[in-house]
């Protein structure tokens, strides 16, 4: 049934956790149309995944028929197959790949980006003003510590005050601060490093006592990092909206007439 209702949808491709990519028809979008129309028929219940249950598990847990899990999207906010709740092992690779690398973390904003300043004693006919311009990381450089280590930076944090690289190098926290530097090779921009995090590790944002989020720390303020922040989104996701299954027949029915008339 559903895979008639599929065959005038646009093809995309999607990637398995095993890495096999398959061709699927984006549904997703075209429903949304039609989402209003869904919700005056659709009577949900709630469903808690378990770890590891795919969506054709649950609907045939459900439904008996796996082939209705498409219907899980659809009642649910879910763009893609990625908005799925993730299991520990596919939240493990999902954070890696989003979150590598380390973060080289620095005392003071300007360590990552001095600001433009102004000096009289320069002012000549070329630079005319007096102001001298910042000094700052760039994406995509090489850094080169004063240990011999190096990486290639891939984010530019001055808020958080902190690089973010990647590279055949690891770094460690320096035994002791300020005894290791490192210095970009187009910026010619150097600072010691505080402490090393990994970049999945490192602050998202910061919370108070009262939930309330800001993107500095200081007294009272508790950094929540990446890790945190896309695990309590994925928790989320575990608890569902789904189609009552005395009402399932109904709905498909009527999805299937909605769509029949575009």
């Amino acid at each position: 049934m559903s895979d008639q209702l599929f065959k005038n949808f646009p093809k995309l491709q999607y990637t398995l956790n095993t890495g096999k990519i398959v061709t699927i028809k984006d549904f997703f979008r075209k429903v949304q149309v039609e989402k209003s129309a869904q919700d005056t028929l659709i009577d949900y219940l709630k469903y808690e995944i378990l770890d590891g249950e795919r969506p054709d598990v649950v609907a045939s847990k459900l439904y008996g028929n796996g082939d209705l899990h498409w219907t899980l999207f659809l009642v649910n906010d879910f763009t893609n197959y990625y908005d799925w709740h993730m299991d520990f092992q596919t939240f493990e690779t999902y954070i890696n790949a989003k979150f590598p690398g380390q973060s080289l973390n620095a005392a003071l904003t300007s360590d990552i980006i001095q600001p433009p300043t102004y000096d009289t004693s320069v002012i000549t006919e070329i630079n005319p003003t007096g102001w001298l311009k910042d000094n700052k990381f760039v994406v995509g450089e090489t850094i080169i510590s004063s240990l011999g280590k190096t990486g290639k930076i891939t984010r530019v944090e001055p808020t958080h005050k902190r690089i973010v690289v990647e590279g055949a190098d690891t770094f460690e926290t320096p035994e002791h601060p300020a005894t290791e530097t490192v210095t970009g090779n187009k910026s010619a921009k150097s600072f010691s490093i505080t402490s090393v995090t990994e970049h999945r590790d490192t602050a998202h944002h910061y919370k108070d006592a009262e939930g309330n989020r800001r993107n500095n720390g200081g007294v009272g303020w508790t950094a929540v990092s990446h890790y945190t922040e896309e695990s309590e989104e994925n928790e989320k996701k575990r608890t569902i909206k789904i189609i009552r299954p005395g009402k399932i027949r109904q709905v498909v029915a009527e999805f299937e007439r909605l769509m029949a008339n575009e």
